[in-house]
């Protein structure tokens, strides 16, 4: 029998929760060894949304860093749970995040918290449970912090989320932090302001590497246009002509046809072919551009002296570069980490 579909409608800011759903649910399927989420999967498999086939055309490389992504936070957050294990653990900007399923000890209490379109969305798959509370605020409203049980510990992960705020803006949350929830941890991705530089807004196709390793950067950028092509013969022509309008370099492919676009890409240098695909994600998703990059998380420190340090380390730290992943995924991974393009930070205020 075919299961009921769930009809979600998705509009503005709740759209961008589809793709790390997506994501893990994918990886899932297709490397269980490295990441499972069956709640992911299953949500997937309910959903009846036009942006699940949308999503469909995301690349390897995007998914792997949601992925890695969460795989870091689980970790950071099991370790907290094990030492506070009646905590409360906050998940902001939650969008249509499944961690409270992979993490559970069976005595946590979980927020999820985002803005009242997003929950509303999210109630519609994933109810609330005796141990899971949503919230309908912005995290930049401190009332949230008298919505949450505080005795026991609290624990903050935000995937995605800080991104999309300007320094001052990040750096008046962490001051709220301390004034509500002093002693609280949290952690979160951070994209580093050299790699903004060097990759463009979303970058790591192997610009970095072409001035002393040019091996590896031919390598990726090979790989990387077989992945694109993937892609390229799935989306439809309006997402073509989108991506190629987003182009900057100073040639572009005399159609949306796949042998135009060879034609052309085989005539641009490492550097053009770089910005090229940073291009064509930017105008695939305009939500990119990091707000707020940090190079490194000591430089919190000097917006308040109450932030501390817990740790930081790059992005793909202990994930195994295993056989069965494509050299592209392999080669990515290891460029990412090398030049600390993105980094997991985990802070106490």
């Amino acid at each position: 029998m075919q299961q009921n579909k769930t009809k979600v409608n998705f509009n503005g800011i709740a759209r961008t929760s589809i793709a790390p759903l997506y994501a893990r649910a994918k990886i899932s399927n297709e490397y269980s060894s490295i990441f499972n989420d069956a709640k992911a999967v299953e949500l997937v498999e309910r959903m009846d949304s036009d942006l699940i086939s949308i999503n469909k055309v995301d690349t390897n490389y995007f998914d792997f860093s949601l992925v890695a992504r969460a795989i870091q936070f689980d970790n950071v957050v099991k370790a907290y749970i094990k030492e506070h294990p009646h905590a409360s653990v906050v998940n902001l900007g939650t969008g249509l995040d499944t961690g409270f399923y992979r993490i559970d000890n069976g005595t946590i209490h979980w927020y999820d918290l985002d803005l009242p379109e997003v929950i509303e969305a999210r109630k519609q798959l994933i109810p609330e449970t005796d141990r899971s509370t949503c919230i309908a605020k912005s995290f930049l409203d401190p009332s949230w912090c008298q919505d949450i049980k505080t005795e026991s510990g609290v624990f903050m992960v935000a995937g995605g989320l800080l991104r999309y705020f300007s320094e001052t803006q990040v750096c008046q949350f962490f001051s709220l932090l301390a004034d509500r929830l002093p002693g609280s941890e949290i952690v979160f991705e951070a994209e580093s302001k050299s790699s903004s530089i060097v990759d463009g807004n979303s970058g790591a196709y192997g610009v970095g590497w072409s001035d002393h390793e040019p091996e590896k950067r031919d390598a990726l950028q090979t790989e990387a246009l077989r992945a694109f092509k993937n892609v390229w013969v799935r989306v439809p022509k309006d997402v073509k002509d989108r991506m190629l309008g987003a182009l900057t370099t100073p040639t572009k492919p005399q159609s949306t046809e796949w042998e135009d676009f060879e034609v052309w890409w085989n005539q641009l240098n490492a550097q053009e072919k770089g910005k090229a695909m940073s291009d064509f994600l930017a105008g695939h998703s305009k939500d990119l551009k990091c707000e707020c990059p940090l190079e490194d998380a000591n430089e919190m420190t000097m917006w308040d002296n109450r932030i501390t340090v817990v740790d930081q380390f790059p992005l793909f730290r202990d994930i195994p570069r295993d056989p069965s992943l494509s050299l592209s995924i392999r080669q990515f991974m290891d460029y990412t980490d090398e030049k600390g393009r993105i980094k997991i930070f985990h802070i106490r205020v």
